[in-house]
């Protein structure tokens, strides 16, 4: 399954969340395809492939000490 999460960061938690970011150690059985910085708000976008819903949650618990996260579930749009 793919996800994609805003993550908008708690003001004065920046730092916190850049060292979360270099200490991440990612399960096996989560692939992150992008993690990208944005110029605005959100101030992260993430996109990860996770086996179900469960494990999506834990993966992205790793983060709410320092930002607010949102998830969703991301389908692959088929050609018309």
């Amino acid at each position: 399954m793919i996800f994609v999460s805003t993550l908008d960061v708690i003001p004065g938690r920046v730092d916190e969340l850049h060292k979360i970011i270099r200490n991440l150690e990612i399960p096996k059985d989560i692939k992150i395809r992008e993690f990208l910085t944005l110029f605005g708000k959100p101030d992260f976008l993430l996109t990860f492939e996770a086996p179900n819903e469960e494990r999506a949650m834990s993966f992205i618990l790793k983060f709410v000490s320092v930002a607010v996260p949102k998830t969703s579930v991301g389908v692959l749009v088929e050609k018309i």
